[in-house]
């Protein structure tokens, strides 16, 4: 089972991520994977500075991203995943789809990251995507984001 701990103190009160969309997302993500033990999960939005600043340290990408994910492992956390709110309205206005929906997506595929799913090699990407997909289905967000 998956629990995150969201820090939202970047966001104003309107632009906060639903809690109850929170436990639904972690629960779907959970059943997915078929998860059996409690695995702790940091997340947090960070201003585009310093989204720019960390995809730089460790993608080597001099450029703001929507979402940087990292299994940890430790005794507190499980892993980290870290947002950009600015960057997730943008995409969303260019998709033409909620910011609610777009931060959803991150948040599932941050998530598939942190348990080691990856999409730089096609063989990795026919395991990740399907999987991503079938679980946006079942958060009714269109997986075509």
């Amino acid at each position: 089972m998956i629990q995150i701990e969201l820090n939202q103190e970047l966001l104003k009160g309107g632009m906060r991520f639903p809690e109850k969309r929170l436990v639904q997302v972690a629960h779907e993500v959970s059943k997915a994977l078929k998860l059996k033990r409690k695995h702790n999960i940091s997340a947090a939005f960070l201003s585009e500075k310093e989204m720019k600043k960390l995809n730089l340290h460790h993608r080597g990408k001099n450029s703001v991203t929507d979402v940087l994910s990292f299994t940890l492992n430790n005794e507190d956390y499980f892993g980290e995943i870290l947002f950009s709110y600015e960057q997730a309205k943008r995409q969303a206005k260019e998709m033409k789809h909620s910011v609610r929906d777009e931060i959803t997506f991150l948040m599932v595929h941050g998530l598939l990251h942190v348990f080691g799913f990856d999409h730089e090699k096609p063989l990795d990407a026919k395991k990740m995507f399907p999987l991503q997909t079938q679980i946006l289905l079942k958060l009714g967000v269109d997986p075509r984001i």
